[in-house]
């Protein structure tokens, strides 16, 4: 069964735990830590330190022209997310959140015979578009340690009869790792008649040089390829709903077809996202925490000898060997919401990243479980 994030929403959190997070958040930029009120949300790969505080005088500003329609500024925020990828703007699709583009992209390539490739243990927004579109669905499985499988996946699309559109998170959710480019941009490269939709969500917070951003391969005027972004991680604008889809501007025109006219913006979405992409002190400040944050995790996994793989995102992917349920129970008896359960790999744990001193609380909370032999 898929579940997606949003069911999930109301039974992980509850209702004091949705009432406690504005209060932890509005206090969280730009310190390096959060105040203690309320769960330790780490179950949504959200960014903690939230808005920038330029953001947040920008959202606050933009209420005077929330009576105007945003047709101008529309277009400098697409000019502006098009100068951040190394595009133009005819390449931009803006979208609410990363999701809407998603379904975009997907319904614009719809035909009769057409499938959906996909990793078997991958992000679900994809599948589940692909599902309520009636469309084919092929699951590949997973190669070792969770790592996606290349070649089975060239195999999935060339046994098929009709057209495919194969589609990758890269860096992968809820596993945190990545594809190599190389083998991946070859293939896209040598395909022009699959469309492939790679969703690099999480592409900001990638430190592993074998990493390309297959924007390179739009740059290089290929028409088979979308790229997804998002402001929901990096830039910490989750609940603001804003992304784009990046693609040759054939491609872009035939996505945007199925938008829901991206010259209606949110204004505040558009001023915060205008402030931050621009905010160069912000997106070190959000790189950096975010990786302290890792390692603490990190360090406290490798004392516990609990498996877990290398993590290019805000999150970690471990090794409960255990059943999740009591893991998460527990857990959240401690003030701390970790994430779902991801079939097929039972056991396994993704647990966001928070801010590194609610991490540090994190880790002392897992030393006190392995004490009583819960870990």
């Amino acid at each position: 069964m898929n579940i997606s994030r949003r069911t999930l929403i109301s039974a992980a959190l509850g209702t004091a735990a949705a009432a406690a997070a504005p209060a932890r958040m509005a206090n969280a930029a730009p310190a390096p830590s959060a105040p203690a009120n309320g769960p330790i949300i780490a179950s949504f790969n959200e960014n903690p330190l939230g808005l920038s505080q330029k953001a947040r005088e920008a959202v606050a500003a933009s209420a005077a022209n929330c009576n105007r329609y945003p047709f101008v500024r529309v277009e400098t925020l697409r000019k502006a997310c098009a100068d951040f990828i190394g595009g133009k703007p005819e390449n931009i699709t803006l979208s609410q959140g990363s999701a809407e583009a998603i379904r975009a992209s997907i319904e614009a390539f719809n035909e009769p015979g057409v499938q959906l490739v996909i990793p078997e243990l991958t992000y679900s927004d994809g599948e589940m578009c692909a599902v309520r579109n009636k469309m084919k669905v092929t699951k590949v499985k997973m190669g070792p340690n969770w790592s996606i499988d290349i070649d089975a996946m060239k195999a999935a699309v060339k046994a098929h009869k009709g057209k495919s559109i194969v589609y990758f998170v890269n860096p992968n959710n809820p596993t945190g790792t990545i594809v190599d480019s190389k083998p991946l941009n070859d293939w896209i490269r040598a395909e022009p008649g699959v469309l492939f939709l790679v969703d690099e969500a999480y592409g900001e917070f990638v430190e592993d040089k074998r990493f390309v951003s297959t924007a390179t391969l739009v740059a290089e005027g290929l028409k088979n390829v979308i790229v997804l972004k998002t402001f929901s991680k990096l830039f910490g604008m989750a609940g603001l709903r804003l992304g784009y889809a990046y693609a040759h501007p054939e491609t872009a025109k035939r996505v945007h077809e199925h938008i829901a006219y991206d010259i209606f913006m949110n204004v505040p979405a558009i001023e915060a996202a205008l402030a931050e992409l621009n905010d160069q002190e912000f997106i070190a400040l959000s790189k950096n925490t975010n990786k302290e944050a890792k390692k603490v995790l990190v360090d406290v996994l490798d004392e516990l000898k609990l498996e877990h793989l290398p993590s290019e995102t805000n999150f970690v992917f471990f090794n409960l060997k255990a059943p999740l349920a009591a893991f998460a129970d527990r857990m959240k008896a401690e003030g701390i919401l970790v994430g779902r359960p991801f079939p097929p790999a039972d056991g396994w744990c993704r647990l966001s990243l928070a801010m590194p001193d609610d991490m540090r609380r994190i880790a002392a909370v897992m030393r006190d479980f392995r004490k009583k032999g819960w870990v």
